[in-house]
């Protein structure tokens, strides 16, 4: 499974019509954690032998704020949606602490 099917099963998106926004929305919030200070790993959805994620917050920070861009496409909105959620504030500060192997 690549980083496109986990975020389209996080998002609940069927089909392969938006993919390439998707994929803009995913590496524009890498970006976005890299330049916050975060070092993100090569491959977000590596696996443990015991089949679990091996950076699951890393992972968890990139769809959630992929997510955000792609539910805030709006120019305008009546709510303040531009904001960063708060939990990916918080996730940029506890990863930006974190040292990767390798």
């Amino acid at each position: 499974m690549t980083l496109l099917d986990e975020f389209k099963e996080y998002i609940r998106i069927d089909g392969d019509d938006e993919n390439s926004t998707l994929n803009a929305f995913l590496m524009a919030a890498r970006s976005f954690l890299v330049n916050a200070g975060v070092e993100l790993p090569v491959d977000l959805i590596a696996k443990n032998e015991d089949e679990t994620l091996t950076y699951p917050l890393h992972f968890l920070a990139v769809v959630v704020l992929a997510a955000h861009f792609y539910e805030s496409r709006q120019a305008v909105s009546s709510q303040a949606q531009n904001v960063v959620p708060f939990s990916v504030q918080q996730m940029i500060l506890q990863l930006k602490l974190v040292k990767l192997d390798g």
